[in-house]
């Protein structure tokens, strides 16, 4: 991978910290996202930035949720210890931190990062929505692809997932089927949603979801359906380790995309129409109509 400038390789580094597995190795050229340190003896002056700060999730019990992690120091030089190690602390509580390990060279044909290790290590939980749709069984499938992939182990972790979305894949359509309502989509398309649910070949239900997935859901017009079972269908068939790592981190971002996002609109959808639904809820803007009207009148 090409990389010309240093915020661009902040950025790639970022996503390796927070969601890559380990060891994994980055490879990349280019020398100008890199620095020189004036002064320094040769050997010792070249040095790469980390992000300063980080996104992610805090569980201390003052954050709860996704917080800015900063850097102890964000200059690493390629000519010290062979391990690196690096310290972020959540900026909001100041109590939690992430300890990360990794090797970092610079060479003249091609650079290279990995990330070897971090404590505490990352949540193979997924989210509690997403646990509980997925019941306790695929749930524990789940968080064996997770395992597989933090590891580097990217044709079983393509393998547990595929398993789980085959044993999903009707829940999902389910999901979808309900917001297609709620987007008022024609009543045949919905049905043909019904019937293909049927159907034991996971492929057939893609596509007629796809028809049908409400247009909030694929922005920038891209289907993120696509991104589902064919790729992991491919990975089991002939792809590397590496390739199926980068096709569970998209399968898997895509799946609870959905799940998150259909899950949230349908609640929301439900609050909507039971609220409007409710004893008394048509008849109070005509009273307040009324009362309007009578103060017109005695004026």
């Amino acid at each position: 991978m090409q990389i010309a400038d240093a915020k661009l390789l902040k950025e790639k580094l970022g996503e390796i910290l927070v969601d890559g597995p380990l060891y994994r190795k980055f490879a990349y050229t280019g020398r100008d996202c890199h620095f020189t340190r004036r002064g320094a003896m040769p050997g010792t002056d070249r040095y790469g930035e980390l992000p300063s700060e980080l996104r992610m999730i805090c569980g201390n019990a003052k954050c709860k949720a996704p917080e800015w992690w900063k850097v102890s120091s964000d200059e690493v030089f390629f000519g010290s210890d062979f391990i690196k190690q690096r310290r972020y602390t959540c900026k909001n509580c100041g109590q939690s931190t992430q300890h990360y390990e990794f090797i970092w060279q610079e060479n003249k044909d091609v650079n290279l990062f990995i990330k070897v290790g971090q404590w505490p290590p990352s949540s193979i939980d997924p989210s509690p929505e997403l646990e509980k749709a997925l019941g306790p069984e695929d749930s524990e499938l789940y968080k064996k692809g997770l395992v597989n992939f933090q590891f580097g182990y990217g044709i079983g972790a393509v393998a547990y997932f595929r398993r789980v979305l085959e044993n999903k894949i009707n829940a999902l359509l389910d999901l979808i089927a309900e917001a297609a309502r709620n987007e008022s989509i024609a009543n045949e398309h919905i049905a043909s949603i019904e019937d293909v649910k049927n159907s034991h070949r996971v492929e057939d239900k893609i596509v007629v979801a796809s028809k049908i997935l409400p247009a909030h859901l694929k922005p920038g017009g891209h289907n993120p359906l696509d991104k589902l079972y064919a790729p992991l269908s491919a990975g089991l068939h002939g792809e590397s380790d590496d390739e199926c790592l980068e096709t569970f981190a998209e399968a898997r971002f895509v799946f609870e995309y959905l799940f998150k996002n259909l899950t949230e609109s349908n609640e929301e959808a439900r609050k909507y129409v039971q609220r409007l639904s409710a004893p008394g809820s048509q008849e109070k803007p005509a009273q307040a109509g009324q009362a309007e009207q009578g103060e017109k009148l005695k004026k």
